[in-house]
């Protein structure tokens, strides 16, 4: 049933982490009960057949677990008995009446806390913006009272109801990584999970590319100090597109390098406007859903200023482009950053269950990997103008506007 990759080593504290992907439903039989799914998950750790929350906590501790039921590290000793008890837990949860009114009730209060956040309040309206699903589909961004009033309608009968009919392990995707016996755990893995199949079929939720008319909106978030810069656009992307590793690169020079990046160096660095920034690239591994998005935090009467340097860098890279400095640099810092995420046995079974999910192995990383040596400058400046309008930016600003007026110090510059 589950597809599974395994990774034995030996790793000092004989450590081993375990990454288990489920798929629940489809886009018509998961309609409406997107709040249900979020909430059944979050219950699982709340209770079972045989153990109240606390002793479910307990009996993670001894076993040196640590993380949740689908995401975990453990040592050699305690694997066969940590795979046990998260089939238990994934299975066989009790949904207690009191568990369920807490969580309710924790969500609701950080729902409200959320709303005068410069960050939350940012973050949704831009969702918002881009939105184009109905009310009810798992794709739909819900507006804050939205989600409100779907926590308050959701009952009991509801999360013991999706249980039942969507979780499984067929299909699912399990990788283990570190130090353990692969003849001794192939087995109870099949054994626990093999024949865990859900009542509802499952098929992958897509979403496809679509242009967005550019949104400009400031929000008042008042008694905050900080404020929050937002930017986002749509962008048709699929991670095996020719142009994808030239993006990364290209991201990686715009906003993704840290205060390295052109970014950073002019809302930080130069004109002390920033804290800290960057922008981020997504592309669809399925599906053409590619977003580049830009944040950062400034002090409210900064933000003006902010969102015109951003937007000024932004027209330059797009106009002038990017030198072969900066491309060396970009491809330098990025395969860096991924030899040192394959030394993280979590990023590794992390990755492990997505490269099955998507009928890939590590074979395809090492192929991007070639790619992203191969990019030229003038491939990798030509993606970006093809990719990135500066004309289709969305912007969404939050901060306390009582304090727009008031003068403020520049943010001194690292040394």
């Amino acid at each position: 049933g589950v597809k599974l990759a395994l990774l034995p080593k030996k790793n000092r504290g004989e450590t081993v982490t375990v990454d288990l992907r489920q798929h629940f439903g489809t886009e018509q039989s998961l309609f409406g009960k997107g709040t249900i799914q979020g909430l059944t998950s979050a219950m699982l750790m709340r209770g079972t057949t045989r153990y109240t929350r606390a002793e479910l906590a307990d009996a993670f501790d001894k076993l040196k677990m640590t993380g949740g039921p689908t995401h975990f590290q453990t040592t050699r000793e305690h694997l066969p008995e940590a795979l046990k008890l998260v089939a238990h837990v994934l299975r066989e949860p009790a949904f207690p009446a009191s568990e369920f009114e807490q969580l309710r009730q924790q969500i609701l209060v950080g729902l409200e806390a959320s709303r005068n956040e410069p960050d939350s309040a940012a973050a949704r309206a831009m969702a918002l913006h881009f939105n184009r699903y109905p009310t009810g589909d798992v794709r739909h961004a819900n507006s804050l009272e939205e989600d409100v009033a779907e926590v308050k309608a959701a009952r009991l009968a509801d999360l013991k109801a999706f249980h039942a009919d969507f979780h499984g392990a067929q299909p699912a995707e399990m990788a283990i990584v570190g130090d353990f016996d692969a003849a001794q755990i192939t087995p109870l893995v099949n054994t626990l999970f093999g024949a865990w199949r859900a009542p509802q079929p499952f098929a992958p939720v897509l979403t496809g590319h679509v242009d967005v008319a550019p949104l400009a909106r400031t929000l008042d978030t008042p008694d905050k100090e900080n404020g929050s810069y937002t930017a986002r656009l749509n962008v048709d992307l699929n991670v095996d597109d020719p142009d994808y590793p030239a993006l990364m690169l290209a991201n990686y020079i715009f906003g993704e390098g840290g205060l390295k990046s052109r970014l950073m160096d002019r809302i930080r660095q130069k004109d002390g406007l920033s804290y800290g920034g960057g922008s981020n690239l997504m592309a669809g591994t399925l599906d053409r859903f590619g977003v580049f998005s830009i944040g950062a935090i400034a002090a409210p009467q900064n933000l003006a200023k902010l969102d015109a340097a951003v937007r000024a860098e932004l027209a330059r890279a797009v106009k002038e482009g990017f030198t072969a400095e900066e491309l060396a640099g970009a491809r330098s810092g990025l395969m860096q950053q991924r030899l040192q995420t394959r030394t993280n046995d979590a990023a590794l079974a992390t990755g492990w269950t997505s490269y099955l999910y998507r009928g890939k192995t590590f074979l395809w990383s090492l192929e991007l990997e070639q790619k992203l040596n191969a990019v030229t400058l003038a491939q990798l400046n030509a993606a970006f103008r093809k990719a990135i309008d500066p004309a289709k930016l969305s912007v969404v600003m939050a901060g306390d506007q009582s304090k727009v007026g008031e003068p403020v110090k520049p943010i001194v510059a690292m040394p």
